[in-house]
């Protein structure tokens, strides 16, 4: 079974060895390929919609791994008991749906690791983990289908607080002087360029705020070059 690219990202930052729970599982392609791969000896495949929760089972039957992988119909992380998963992985919704299932949840404490991939608004996301003792470990960003993709491994813990170009674009991936990121923000730099220059003969009302943004985006790439 062929998974995307951005769903090799997601499933490349689980630990080897940990029981996993994939939530939205969607047709189950991530728990699927962990255990198919050996890095996880168990799984869940749990989503909140019948319809693709039934062609994850019957992904999951087709490889036979139905004594490892249990697909579960839920609401978010509501079905998840105490220890049950090592790792739990919330891909493909906004940053603000993660956040809620994150608060929702009566498990946060017994789980491992999270890992994490906001389709948009990943600096909601960032804002909530910093400020309730989560800390993003590791993070990676790539491009697939014209659209761009951030994938976060986060702990509990702690870590200081976020400046603005590390809220909007991670922390990490600004160490690591990622060259993906770089590509987007010089992408996002013509572009609001380009925006900011008819705003301004348009003397529109969201000059100012074009003019922030823009200047978020040329500061974080100055960051990227002189790290």
């Amino acid at each position: 079974m062929m998974i995307s690219k951005r769903l090799l990202a997601v499933a490349g930052l689980v630990t080897k060895g940990y029981v996993a729970a994939d939530i939205g599982t969607d047709h189950g392609y991530v728990p699927i390929y962990l255990v198919k791969n050996n890095i996880c000896p168990k799984a869940y495949a749990m989503d909140i919609n019948e319809g693709p929760l039934k062609t994850a089972a019957e992904n999951v039957a087709g490889e036979g791994l139905q004594e490892k992988i249990t697909v579960c119909l839920a609401d978010g992380m509501e079905a998840l008991r105490p220890e049950q998963a090592d790792s739990v992985i919330i891909a493909g919704m906004g940053g603000e749906l993660i956040v809620q299932i994150l608060r929702k949840s009566k498990v946060n404490d017994f789980v491992k690791e999270f890992i994490l991939s906001p389709h948009k608004n990943p600096e909601v996301l960032r804002s909530y983990l910093s400020q309730n003792h989560f800390c993003v470990t590791d993070e990676v960003m790539l491009k697939e289908g014209g659209k761009y993709y951030t994938v976060m491994k986060v702990r509990h813990g702690t870590e200081r607080p976020y400046d603005t170009a590390e809220l909007l674009y991670g922390r990490k991936l600004i160490e690591h002087r990622d060259l993906v990121l770089m590509e987007y923000l010089k992408e996002q730099e013509r572009k609001f360029s380009k925006i900011y220059a008819n705003a301004q003969l348009s003397h529109s009302r969201q000059t100012g705020k074009i003019s922030e943004k823009l200047q978020n985006i040329r500061n974080t790439m100055e960051k990227l070059q002189n790290m």
